[in-house]
């Protein structure tokens, strides 16, 4: 290739550089950590763009454990409780992403969720997918360490699927264990701010 051909290529790349927009992301205050403000899953065939509808920091007491970023396929606007009672409803793509700032132990990340599923869901729910919590907590079984990541998704029909720190594991599929799983960030008893995981969405 000649010296003019080479520069007039790096030319084209810099114009494309300079003109193709850079990937907007919202960092999270408390822990500094950065979400996209769009994100895609892919399943089985099906394409799912999601927006970013908030994101807010989990505290255990005055530690920061790790940031968050929730997301919505075609998120509502409006108050509160009616973007909240939209995100608990199966029928959209939605995923929760959680970026660790801190190690934390297996026994306290199983303990963790096993309490939110307790929390969250009746007796009558809770005996009924009590096999799939336990299925659940069986995804974590190494501690956490900083800057790891944890990936839920909720797909139509009640389908989550969860990477753990870049690990994929087997989709378990039932609305009842979709909606309580969620309420752990979104229902009424959140254990983080759920204001701030659908901020974005607040009417003004």
């Amino acid at each position: 290739m000649s010296i003019f051909r080479f520069v007039s290529a790096l030319s084209v790349l810099g114009l494309l550089a300079q003109t193709l927009p850079a990937q907007e992301a919202v960092r999270e205050p408390s822990t500094g950590k950065s979400f996209p403000v769009q994100v895609t899953i892919t399943h089985e065939g099906k394409t799912y763009p999601l927006t970013l509808t908030g994101t807010t920091v989990r505290k255990k007491l005055i530690v920061k454990v790790y940031g968050m970023g929730h997301y919505m396929q075609d998120p509502p606007s409006g108050s509160e409780k009616d973007v909240v009672a939209a995100v608990l409803t199966d029928g959209k793509a939605k995923q929760l992403t959680m970026e660790f700032v801190r190690d934390v132990d297996v026994e306290k990340i199983q303990g963790a969720y096993r309490d939110g599923f307790t929390e969250n869901a009746s007796a009558e729910e809770l005996k009924a997918i009590t096999p799939l919590v336990d299925q659940f907590l069986g995804f974590f079984t190494t501690a956490v360490k900083e800057n790891d990541r944890y990936i839920l998704r909720w797909l139509p029909g009640g389908t989550i699927l969860a990477t753990v720190s870049g690990v994929d594991k087997p989709a378990i599929k039932n609305p009842t264990f979709a909606r309580v799983l969620w309420s752990i960030w979104l229902g009424e008893d959140s254990i983080v701010d759920r204001e701030e995981l659908v901020e974005r969405q607040l009417a003004q």
